[in-house]
């Protein structure tokens, strides 16, 4: 179980990890491109699909690239479940979005598969890999 400052220092570190999913989707809102690049660790990665962003520079021109900026998502998380080891940790976290791709409104799910990092006592995203369960106009449905 751990001494109390063990435990303690547990707790804090999964809330700030939670936060630091929080920062993420609301510098999504924001398309706050240098934001979410800099959530980031220098050798950080994002993973959707096919689309790989590696490294600082590359995630900073893809959260400002029109893959962001054109669709305007609004993604809402839940379920957050992470495991810590030390200065890192992993997390699964499920994920809605709603958003508008080619004047559409679309509805999407998927989750996150997550490894953290902390730098200089700051709590980082190592990758993130997000996983599409469905990506529909609203019109159609998911069903």
């Amino acid at each position: 179980m751990g001494t109390l400052e063990e435990r303690i220092q547990a707790l804090e570190d999964r809330d700030e990890i939670r936060e630091l999913t929080a920062r993420y989707c609301h510098a999504v809102v924001r398309k706050d491109g240098p934001a979410l690049a800099g959530m980031f660790c220098e050798d950080g990665e994002m993973r959707m699909g096919e689309t790989v962003m590696r490294g600082r520079e590359e995630l900073l021109d893809g959260y400002s690239g029109p893959a962001l900026t054109d669709i305007a998502p609004k993604p809402f998380i839940q379920n957050h479940v992470i495991e810590l080891d030390g200065d890192r940790a992993s997390g699964l976290c499920s994920a809605e979005l709603r958003l508008v791709q080619d004047g559409e409104a679309y509805t999407a799910a998927g989750h996150y598969e997550d490894e953290y990092r902390r730098v200089d006592g700051t709590w980082k995203f190592a990758s993130r890999n997000f996983v599409v369960y469905h990506w529909v106009p609203l019109s159609r449905g998911w069903a």
